[in-house]
């Protein structure tokens, strides 16, 4: 079961305009369709494509110089080490990240856009009476999956506001950690409330809502929720060679610029990704990076129209597995593990379907698992099992903040720690479990403040 999100110019195919020459010379609002030129149900379709469009750029990035959710939280975390020299992303590798750093204003901005663009193409579906039409859900799961990256990624303290139709600005109030995951869960049970919800749209809505759950240390009701997702499930973003905004971020910045490479054991306490040589993480390990240095190149998304998946059946599987260890179940999540990694379908979907002539991807690496002796050991095993299936996928500093939050591991042996260094760079690593809010959000008169300076760089707390 697959379905995908095509990366879109919504504004271009949205509205068409007469053969009057004189018009096309009249240009408002240039890249914007003004809530006010919509009259009617037959142009909801611009406001799904253009979330789904603002979506897939804060995700997965593009070939414009988005970066999106996949790129920035791997380059953070220990899935992705900087090659290049671009101050700001260096900071973000060596988790010292400013609120003032320009890189990060534009990533945040792209998240709340998509955000912004799905709940209002939710409302106008409600708006012309189309409440339970299948794009409204489509717009209200990717609502969700925006709160529940916001709320992985970034430090407490996201503030959330909305535009009307005149373009006045309601400004929101921050929301803790624990609020962006029930706001994600809230949108994700409305669109599972909707009578006529398809197959694939459910299990998307439950894997969201499985995840979300796990976010929020209610580990059996997360099991319950992607209980009947089949594991052939698969709800894919997809790029394309269309354009540079189509293109797939990752590949941009990694195949197409060199700018960071795949990690292996970044900081001391990050996961082998390269010498561990699983087939769920292909590599080339003889590329060189922007500084013509040793960079081994992802392979995950090998070509510029390469496919990243939101949500799938070996997520849901792995958030079951985590219920049984927490149960203390270490024989039954070992089971469920393996069971995962024999699965002809879950191997079948780890498989680039462009990846380059010689190389392959050898799955009878994946042997079956020892039942851990300890529940320590068990927890170690789960969550590299997670970040070798999840990789590139924006799931990792979600999981390595958890480790932190649920597990009462200290953040200095979860995130890359110590002293930094890559190609020749050197520095310290910082102590940022999260991403903070940019600066200019300080414009929002709800950000918390103390006399003239925004504490915590804009945020509530930086707490895992």
């Amino acid at each position: 079961m697959r379905n995908t999100y095509r990366a879109l110019g919504a504004a271009a195919l949205a509205l068409g305009t007469a053969c009057n020459t004189d018009s096309l010379l009249r240009v408002t609002d240039q890249d914007v369709v003004r809530p006010t030129a919509v009259s009617d149900s037959t142009s909801l379709p611009v406001f799904l494509a253009g979330a789904q469009s603002d979506f897939q750029t804060a995700f997965s990035g593009t070939g414009l110089g988005n970066e999106g959710q996949a790129n920035i939280a791997g380059l953070f975390t220990d899935e992705f080490i900087q090659t290049e020299s671009f101050a700001s992303r260096f900071d973000v590798d060596r988790r010292q990240v400013q609120s003032e750093n320009g890189t990060m204003a534009g990533i945040f901005l792209d998240l709340s856009r998509a955000r912004a663009a799905a709940e209002r193409a939710s409302a106008q579906y409600v708006k012309f009476n189309q409440p339970n039409a299948s794009g409204r859900i489509d717009a209200l799961t990717l609502a969700g999956f925006s709160y529940t990256l916001f709320g992985e990624n970034y430090c407490s303290g996201v503030p959330f506001s909305t535009l009307d139709e005149n373009n006045q600005i309601t400004y929101g109030q921050p929301q803790t950690t624990s609020q962006m995951f029930g706001s994600a869960i809230a949108k994700f049970d409305s669109a599972l409330a909707i009578p006529g919800i398809s197959a694939d749209q459910r299990a998307l809505a439950q894997v969201g809502r499985g995840r979300a759950l796990l976010d929020l240390g209610r580990f059996d009701d997360a099991a319950a929720a992607v209980a009947s997702v089949p594991i052939g499930f698969q709800w894919i973003i997809e790029s394309s060679s269309n354009s540079a905004r189509q293109y797939n971020g990752v590949w941009e910045l990694t195949a197409n610029e060199g700018r960071w490479g795949v990690a292996d054991r970044e900081g001391g306490n990050g996961l082998d990704f390269v010498t561990a040589e699983d087939p769920r993480v292909p590599f080339d390990a003889g590329a060189l990076g922007f500084d013509n240095g040793p960079s081994p190149l992802q392979l995950k998304y090998p070509d510029r129209s390469s496919l990243t998946v939101l949500a799938d059946g070996i997520e849901a599987k792995l958030i079951v597995a985590e219920a049984q260890l927490r149960r203390g179940d270490r024989a039954g999540m070992t089971a469920t593990l393996n069971a995962l990694r024999a699965d002809p379908t879950a191997r079948e979907q780890r498989v680039p379907a462009d990846l380059p002539t010689g190389f392959e991807q050898d799955f009878s690496a994946l042997v079956p698992l020892a039942v851990p002796a300890t529940q320590d050991a068990a927890r170690d095993l789960l969550f590299r099992e997670r970040a070798f299936w999840l990789f590139g996928t924006s799931h990792r500093l979600g999981d390595m903040r958890r480790l932190v939050r649920q597990y009462a591991r200290p953040a200095s042996s979860v995130f890359p720690s110590g002293n930094y260094l890559s190609n020749g760079r050197t520095g310290t690593y910082g102590t940022d479990v999260n991403l903070p809010i940019p600066i200019d959000e300080g414009n929002n008169p709800n950000t918390p403040r103390t006399g003239e300076r925004i504490p915590n760089k804009g945020c509530i707390d930086r707490n895992a």
